[in-house]
This record gives C-alpha cells, sequence and structure tokens, in this order.
C-alpha cells in the first residue's frame, strides 16, 4: 500500500513539474515574441529618409551657411574706383590703395577735405601708401561743383608747399591737375597727370 501512495506521489510531482516547465517555456516565448513585435512597430514608427531628402538637407544647410559668410564679403567697388583704375591703367603708376570714408581725421587732416560735407554726394580718394611717391586721385561728385573744385585747389596747394620732400614729388605736385567734368570735381597728382585726366575725363562722361 505504502509503494502505491509513494508512486502516485511522484507520478503527481512529476505531472505538476512538467507542467510548470511548459509555463516557463510559454512565458519566455511570448515575452520574446512581444519584444521583437515591439522593436518592428518603433522602427515602423520611424520616418524613412530617402537619400534626396538627405541631400536637400544638406544642401540647405549649406545654402544657409554661405549666405551667413556672404555678410562679411568684400564692398562692392564704386564707380568712381572703376574710372580713376581705368584713368590709370597702362600709365606708370605705383600700386593705389582706397582711403577709407571712415578715416574722417586722417582726410580733414592730410587733404583738407571733410568727409561730412553735405556738398558732396561721393567722395573717393586714391592714394599710393609709400611716403617716397606722392600719387593721388580725388573725385568728389557734387552739388556745387565749383565749391568742390576749390577744395581740391587747397589740396593741391598743400600738396606743392608741404607734401612734397623728394625731386619726383616735387615734379608730381607742380605738374598736379584740378579740373572738373559733369557733377565730378577731381584733382590729379602723378606720372603722365594730363594723360590720366583724358582718360579719366572720358571714364566719368
Amino acid at each position: 500500500m505504502k509503494y502505491v501512495k509513494i508512486a502516485a506521489f511522484l507520478a503527481a510531482m512529476t505531472i505538476c513539474s512538467a507542467m510548470l516547465a511548459a509555463c516557463g517555456e510559454n512565458t519566455s516565448g511570448d515575452t520574446e515574441s512581444e519584444t521583437t513585435s515591439s522593436a518592428a512597430t518603433t522602427a515602423s514608427d520611424v520616418p524613412a529618409v530617402s537619400d534626396n531628402e538627405s541631400t536637400a538637407s544638406a544642401e540647405e544647410s549649406t545654402s544657409e551657411s554661405g549666405d551667413d559668410s556672404s555678410d562679411t564679403g568684400e564692398e562692392a567697388v564704386s564707380a568712381l574706383q572703376t574710372a580713376a583704375e581705368a584713368a590709370i591703367d597702362g600709365q606708370d603708376w605705383p600700386a593705389m590703395a582706397v582711403v577709407s570714408s571712415d578715416e574722417k581725421d586722417f582726410i580733414a587732416d592730410f587733404f583738407l577735405l571733410d568727409a561730412d560735407n553735405a556738398n558732396y554726394k561721393e567722395l573717393f580718394i586714391f592714394q599710393c601708401p609709400m611716403s617716397a611717391n606722392l600719387s593721388e586721385i580725388i573725385i568728389i561728385e557734387a552739388d556745387d561743383v565749383s565749391s568742390a573744385k576749390a577744395d581740391l585747389e587747397a589740396r593741391q596747394k598743400k600738396a606743392r608747399e608741404q607734401d612734397a620732400f623728394y625731386p619726383d614729388d616735387v615734379e608730381r605736385a607742380g605738374a598736379s591737375i584740378v579740373g572738373t567734368e559733369g557733377s565730378y570735381a577731381y584733382f590729379i597728382m602723378g606720372n603722365n597727370a594730363s594723360d590720366v585726366e583724358k582718360a579719366l575725363e572720358t571714364s566719368l562722361k
């Protein structure tokens, strides 16, 4: 009788163990299935980005960057600078530099000109930065051209009496020219000033 009970107990334990094992496998399988399904759903929720869209985004970023850099680009060359450069083209002139209109004190002290003069519509100063070569072209577009011409005659006088030290500078200052063309007054001091004047007048017309 004892053996029968023990056998029945062991059979029951075997059945319970088998059921528990089966439940554990099903639970694990369900978990793995749910995890796989969740991962698939998450991946499907993320919109796909095509190569074209990626390229377009990169180009847009580059374009925006280009717009920012364009703000720090060089200022456009003025028409008066173009005229001056054309006038000395082919002449024996040194390298010239534009004097910024922001250098008001220097313009007033050296050139005797008021950068804020209400009569001036535009003031352009082209100068050789080397002190040993006194070469200049100054062009003023003005409402009253005769008044602007008088201002340039004062600059010419200072160049001849104070600024010319070397023999070549004395010669250039002595042969310098003040003139007008339409609404422009100009001062030319440099090699072949008369030839430069003719070319400048043509450019200003």
